[in-house]
């Protein structure tokens, strides 16, 4: 399946069927893996339901706790170095 052609709203549906998938394997409640995450109870609500968006920050922090930040990661191209953008040309403020 390419993910590319869903919405942003799927994408994040997915994901939050995905992190709800990942607790279930591990036994979790949801009472468990926001303590363990140290996020609220709703934060796991929202994001598994694929409502209100969450801080990437609590995203990788529940993903620890699920064991799921290697798979994340490794699914993202490797970084090889600082490329920089083309700068604009100077105007010459004369």
């Amino acid at each position: 399946m390419s993910y590319q052609q869903l919405s942003v709203s799927a994408l994040i549906a997915e994901v939050g069927h995905r992190v709800r998938a990942a607790r279930l394997a591990k036994n979790l409640s949801q009472e468990e893996l926001a303590r363990a995450s140290a996020v609220s109870r709703s934060t796991i609500k929202r994001l598994e339901s694929g409502g209100d968006s969450i801080s990437l920050g609590n995203l990788l922090t529940v993903l620890q706790v699920l064991d799921q930040v290697n798979p994340f990661i490794e699914s993202l191209p490797e970084h090889k170095g600082a490329k920089q953008r083309a700068s604009k040309p100077r105007s010459s403020g004369a």
